[in-house]
């Protein structure tokens, strides 16, 4: 793993995303390149069209699922992905390059560019997955203690394209093995001590003399954090959130965060107006009662607000009865109220929330007063995640489905954390990216 903009990201994934945008901009030099001989075939603005081409390759490549590294190890899979991202890639180029004055290229001239720039990665791709080792890459691991492991074993194995678990050795046999030999023959990268009480347990001089012979030694905390992209609340103590890195707020990250979600809403909601009128419309047709919905949220530092939504569920949901989370087959939601959910629409008036300065677009989304406050006596560190504006979208919400149980809620908070631990625009940029996903596939709605 390798930590950019305060997020990791896995160095095979950087890799590969990286090979995929030098092989598009070879691709359309090679093209520019034969400008004498085939004027219909290269771009009049070789510069311009490359650097087009190579972002919106990787943008395509992204919402298709193609930088998700258990693709890698799936070459059928990851071929019809590869072939389906080209066909719709070529399909935008065609349009943009007809339009676009500084990128323009005729039908051909796109055609050659999007076979010629399939070949160069197909061979990249097929290169770094089958001919070199990958597997190396895998952070050989040794962890110290088996108090965590046991509960997300199976988590860490769905992660096995960054680490390799050599061995977990339980905390009684710790001194029975003899550990800086055992890590230099076994060639471990990282050793992990995941120990409550280490009095008298751990080998202080062999650990040391592992570090010093460039093995990686870190607590469970982090090592949960880098590999999972969350923060294990559950067995994480105070003092690591204290003394550990993270936790900041940038001042000119908050204002341009600021500045960027204002803008951005002002636009979002003169560009939606009449898409709003229509799903007005139908919601009107489909049941009685006002179209949008206003609740009461909790926002930043635990200040309440008025969360506008458009409504998907009948009139008085809740009429004299308790909040209840929404569940699977809620018969509350209305038809086109299920729609609207499946496809985040119903969320589209909280830009007015935004516009206020009550959320921001990226963030931990806001939870109801009777929730938080039930919540709060239950989960560690809960109250945290109101030390930021909550969001449209975040980290949380496209990484774990729809939260409808206390530990569904334990589940969120890892991921919230982990977002304000490490708040950057880089981070929101991919979130972003990832919630176009959820809009277009539905991932975690109900």
């Amino acid at each position: 793993m390798i930590r950019l903009f305060n997020h990791y990201i896995s160095i095979g994934v950087l890799a590969v995303l990286l090979g995929d945008v030098a092989f598009a901009a070879l691709a359309t030099g090679i093209l520019a390149g034969l400008s004498g001989s085939f004027t219909d075939l290269s771009p009049v603005h070789p510069l311009a069209t490359g650097a087009v081409w190579s972002l919106s390759l990787a943008f395509v490549f992204f919402q298709g699922g193609l930088y998700d590294p258990m693709s890698f190890e799936t070459d059928r899979r990851n071929m019809i992905r590869l072939i389906s991202a080209f066909v719709l890639l070529a399909g935008v180029g065609t349009l943009a390059m007809k339009f676009v004055p500084a990128i323009r290229l005729g039908w051909r001239g796109v055609l050659a560019l999007s076979g010629l720039t399939f070949a160069l990665v197909a061979f990249w791709r097929w290169v770094l997955v089958q001919r070199l080792p990958v597997h190396e890459w895998k952070r050989s691991t040794l962890i110290l203690g088996t108090g965590q492991i046991a509960r997300i074993f199976e988590e860490l194995n769905r992660f096995r394209h960054n680490i390799r678990i050599q061995a977990v050795v339980d905390a009684q046999k710790i001194k029975e093995m003899n550990l800086a030999r055992y890590a230099l023959d076994h060639k471990i990268h990282s050793i992990v001590i995941s120990l409550k009480d280490r009095r008298g347990t751990l080998p202080i001089h062999e650990i040391l003399e592992c570090k010093m012979n460039g093995i990686e030694v870190m607590e469970w905390p982090t090592f949960y954090e880098k590999n999972m992209n969350k923060i294990d609340i559950m067995n994480v103590n105070p003092s690591h959130l204290i003394l550990g890195d993270g936790f900041q707020k940038n001042r000119i990250t908050v204002v341009v965060k600021g500045v960027m979600d204002r803008v951005l809403a002002l636009v979002g909601l003169v560009l939606f107006a009449p898409f709003g009128a229509l799903i007005a419309l139908a919601i009107k047709m489909n049941s009685p009662g006002p179209v949008l919905y206003s609740q009461e949220r909790v926002g930043l530092n635990g200040k309440p607000f008025n969360i506008f939504k458009f409504r998907s569920m009948v009139v008085d949901a809740e009429k004299n009865r308790a909040p209840q989370w929404a569940s699977e087959q809620d018969p509350r939601i209305t038809k086109v109220g299920r729609f609207l959910r499946k496809t985040r629409l119903d969320e589209v008036p909280q830009l007015i929330n935004i516009l206020k300065g009550e959320m921001s677009f990226i963030g931990p989304r806001p939870e109801r007063p009777f929730f938080v406050s039930e919540l709060e006596k239950c989960i560690p560190f809960y109250g945290l995640r109101h030390v930021t504006k909550p969001g449209l979208s975040g980290w949380a919400q496209i990484r774990y489905r729809y939260g409808a149980t206390v530990e569904d809620a334990v589940k969120k908070l890892e991921y919230d954390l982990y977002y304000i631990k490490n708040l950057s625009i880089f981070l929101d940029l991919m979130i972003f990216m990832e919630t176009i996903q959820v809009i277009l596939f539905g991932k975690g709605s109900r």
